[in-house]
C-alpha cells in the first residue's frame, strides 16, 4: 500500500488564464511542479500560449463552442471522437495505480467524450465544481429567462420543459443532451471518486442532481489580493466592476445604479454588453481586459467594488480579491458568499436587481468615510475567513489526491 502520487492528469478547456477557473488551473500547475509532482495537462485548445516547459501539455485543438457554427456545435460540440481517442490512448499507454485524474472544466471546449475515456479510471477521478455543470444542464441552477433561481431536479420532466437557457429552448435541449451523454459515459454521472466544491453552499444543487453527499467535498478557492498593502478606500472615490461585461454578471445593473447614484464607475473586462453599458452610463470608464498589474492600479483608486451577478455566484473571486486588497464590496444577495461578506463587515449583500435599492446603497456607502474605512480594514485583515491562500489550496487538493491513491493501494492489497 502506498500514498505516492505518480502523476496528476489535469483536464481543462483552456491552457491559459482567461478567467477564474482557468487562472486557478495555472495556480495548481505551479503548485504541483513546485512539489515535484509530474503533471500531464490535456487542454481543449491549441496550447499556443502555454509556456511551462515542466508540464507535459497535450492540446486537443478544439474550438470554443461559441465560436463554432451551429452545425459544428451540435456535432463536434456534442461529442468529439478525436479527444476521446487521444485521451484513451494516453491512459492505455501511461496509466498507473498512482495516477490521479482531475477535470477542472469542460463546458466551453471539451465535450462528454472525455468522460467516455475516463470511465476506465473513474475511481481515481476528481471533478471540480467551478460551476454547476456535472449536475445542471445550463450550469447554473438558474432560469435566465425568468431571472430566478431554479430548484427543479435536473433532467426531470419539468426541467426538460422549462425554457431557462440564455439563448433558446433548442440550446437548452442540446445542453440536456450533453448532460445525458456525460452521465451515460460515467455510468450514472456520479461514478467518480469525489467532486470538489468551491463553496459548501453548492452542495444543495448537486444533491438535487442525485450526487451522493459523501462525494461532495468543499475546498474553498484561493484568493490573492490585488495589492499587498491595504488600499485606503476611505480616501478614494468611485466604483470598480471586474469581470465579464455580460448580462448574467449584471454589468448593466452596475452601470445604471452608478449613474443614478452619481458615482463614477470603472469597468475592467470584455463581453457582449460593452456597448449597452456605454449607452446606459456614458461617463463610465471602460478599461477592457487587464492583467493583474492593471487590475491592481484600478483597485488602488477605488472606494468600492461591485459584484451584481443575476445568478447565484458559487464563489466570487473578483469580489474577494478586492476585499482582500481593502476595497469593500457590494454584492448580490444570491451569491453564496453574500451573507458571509456582510456578517464579517467586508461589504453589503443586497438585491442588486432592485435598481433603486442598489443605487441608494452605492450612494449611502460611498459618502460614509468611517464605514468604508472600517470595512476596508476588516476585509484586508480577515478575508481569509472566506477562502484559502494559494499554498493552502494546493496542499488541500494534493491531500485529496493522496487519499485516492492510498484508497486504491488498500484495495489492491486486499484483492492481492
Amino acid at each position: 500500500m502506498s500514498g505516492k502520487i505518480d502523476r496528476v492528469v489535469l483536464l481543462h478547456d483552456y491552457s491559459e488564464a482567461l478567467g477564474g477557473a482557468s487562472y486557478l488551473v495555472q495556480v495548481l500547475l505551479g503548485g504541483l511542479r513546485e512539489r515535484n509532482i509530474p503533471v500531464t495537462f490535456f487542454a481543449g485548445d491549441s496550447g499556443a500560449r502555454f509556456e511551462r516547459a515542466d508540464v507535459e501539455l497535450i492540446p486537443l485543438h478544439g474550438k470554443a463552442l461559441l465560436e463554432r457554427s451551429r452545425f459544428g456545435a451540435f456535432t463536434r460540440g456534442f461529442l468529439n471522437p478525436p479527444s476521446l481517442l487521444r485521451l484513451r490512448q494516453w491512459i492505455t499507454a501511461h496509466d498507473t495505480p498512482g495516477t490521479v485524474y482531475h477535470v477542472h472544466g469542460w463546458s466551453k471546449i471539451l465535450t462528454p467524450a472525455i468522460f467516455a475515456a475516463l470511465r476506465k479510471v473513474s475511481l481515481r477521478l476528481i471533478l471540480h465544481a467551478h460551476d454547476y455543470f456535472n449536475g445542471c444542464p445550463n450550469g447554473a441552477f438558474f432560469d435566465y429567462a425568468r431571472e430566478e433561481d431554479c430548484t427543479l431536479r435536473p433532467l426531470s420532466s419539468p426541467c426538460l420543459h422549462r425554457h431557462c437557457d440564455k439563448s433558446s429552448h433548442a440550446q437548452k435541449l442540446w445542453r440536456c443532451g450533453r448532460e445525458v451523454a456525460r452521465r451515460g459515459a460515467m455510468l450514472g454521472g456520479t461514478n467518480v471518486n469525489r467532486m470538489l466544491l468551491i463553496h459548501p453552499g453548492q452542495a444543495a444543487g448537486f444533491l438535487r442532481a442525485d450526487w451522493p453527499p459523501e462525494k461532495l467535498i468543499a475546498v474553498r478557492n484561493p484568493v490573492t489580493p490585488l495589492t499587498q498593502n491595504r488600499v485606503p478606500a476611505e480616501r478614494n472615490r468611485g466604483v470598480v466592476f471586474i469581470g465579464r461585461i455580460s448580462r448574467e454578471k449584471g454589468a448593466d445593473l452596475a452601470a445604471i445604479a452608478a449613474a443614478q447614484a452619481g458615482v463614477p464607475i470603472t469597468f475592467i473586462g470584455e463581453g457582449s454588453e460593452m456597448d449597452l453599458v456605454r449607452k446606459l452610463n456614458p461617463d463610465s470608464v471602460m478599461l477592457g481586459r487587464q492583467d493583474r498589474q492593471g487590475m491592481a492600479l484600478a483597485i488602488g483608486k477605488a472606494r468600492l467594488a461591485v459584484m451584481p451577478s443575476r445568478w447565484a455566484e458559487p464563489f466570487g473571486l473578483a469580489a474577494l480579491e478586492a476585499i482582500g486588497s481593502g476595497v469593500p464590496a457590494i454584492i448580490d444577495h444570491r451569491a453564496l458568499i453574500a451573507k458571509e461578506v456582510e456578517n464579517h463587515d467586508f461589504g453589503l449583500a443586497i438585491d442588486t436587481a432592485n435598481g433603486e435599492a442598489f443605487a441608494r446603497a452605492l450612494a449611502d456607502l460611498h459618502r460614509d468615510d468611517a464605514r468604508i474605512g472600517r470595512m476596508s480594514r476588516a476585509g484586508h485583515q480577515g478575508y481569509l475567513a472566506l477562502c484559502n491562500t494559494p499554498d493552502a489550496w494546493v496542499r488541500q487538493t494534493i491531500k485529496h489526491y493522496e487519499e485516492i491513491v492510498v484508497s486504491e493501494g488498500v484495495k489492491a492489497a486486499v484483492n492481492g
